[in-house]
C-alpha cells in the first residue's frame, strides 16, 4: 500500500482540517490518517455532536483516509456494523478521496443530515 501523498493531506490542511500522522507501516490500517473538523472551522456540522479528535473538540465526525488495494477509502463508521451515516467510499485517486472529504465537510449536507437525524433521536457516540 502506498502511502498518501504529501499534496493532498496539505489540501485538507489548508481548509483547516485536523489531518492525523499517518498510521504506523505493519499495523492495522497502516499509511491511514484521520481527518477531522475542529468546532472553530465554519462547514457542515451536527447539533449535539460534542466529541474530541486528538484532543480537538469536533462537532462533526472525523474520517478515516485509507490507501487500501481496493482504493482510496473515505470511512466514517461509528457502529460496529455500518448504521445510520456511516460510509464508506472507494476511489481511484487519491484526488478524489480529498473530494469526497471536503464535501463532507464543506459540501453537500446530505450525509451529515443522516448522522444529524440520529443523533436528534439518540445521541451521538463518544469519541477520543
Amino acid at each position: 500500500m502506498p502511502n498518501i501523498d504529501e499534496t493532498y493531506l496539505q489540501q485538507l490542511r489548508d481548509m483547516k482540517l485536523y489531518v492525523s500522522k499517518p498510521f504506523a507501516p505493519g499495523r492495522a490500517f497502516e499509511y491511514s490518517v484521520w481527518i477531522a473538523k475542529p468546532t472553530s472551522v465554519s462547514g457542515n456540522c451536527i447539533d449535539g455532536y460534542d466529541s474530541l479528535c486528538a484532543s480537538i473538540p469536533i462537532n462533526a465526525p472525523a474520517v478515516m483516509l485509507q490507501p487500501t488495494d481496493e482504493g482510496w477509502v473515505v470511512l466514517n463508521q461509528e457502529h460496529s456494523i455500518q448504521g445510520p451515516g456511516d460510509f464508506r467510499n472507494i476511489w481511484k485517486t487519491q484526488q478524489e478521496a480529498v473530494a469526497d472529504i471536503i464535501d463532507f465537510y464543506f459540501g453537500n449536507p446530505e450525509r451529515m443530515n443522516v448522522i444529524q437525524e440520529r443523533v436528534s433521536r439518540h445521541g451521538a457516540l463518544k469519541t477520543d
